[in-house]
């Protein structure tokens, strides 16, 4: 019995590499990295907001921890957007967006 030769494994295995296909890949990760990256940027920074202040009310410094939660839960959320839209599909990602959103537009998020 020989090995197999890659287009033999090709064949076998229905995958085909060329280089419109390996566009489409990259081109659906890359958005759906962007797309992610703003959402979850958007939601950090909302949670960041709304909880960075929660311990400062006795000394006057709520305002500060609020901004200081946005924006540390905007980075971390973008970041983690960025990792996590690049590994999934933009066909996974837009479902959970859209959820976010109207979580985001009913006020759901406290």
């Amino acid at each position: 019995m020989r090995e197999l030769t890659i287009p033999e494994i090709s064949g076998v295995s229905g995958a085909e590499f060329n280089l419109y296909n390996a566009a489409l890949f990259i081109g659906d990760h890359l958005a759906s990295a962007v797309i992610c990256t703003v959402a979850g940027a958007i939601g950090g920074g909302t949670i960041g907001y709304l909880h960075g202040g929660d311990a400062m009310g006795v000394l006057g410094l709520q305002a500060i921890g609020q901004l200081v939660g946005a924006a540390g839960g905007g980075i971390i959320g973008g970041i983690g957007g960025l990792v996590g839209g690049s590994i999934v599909s933009l066909s996974y990602c837009m479902p959970l967006v859209n959820q976010f959103v109207d979580l985001l537009v009913s006020g759901g998020i406290q």
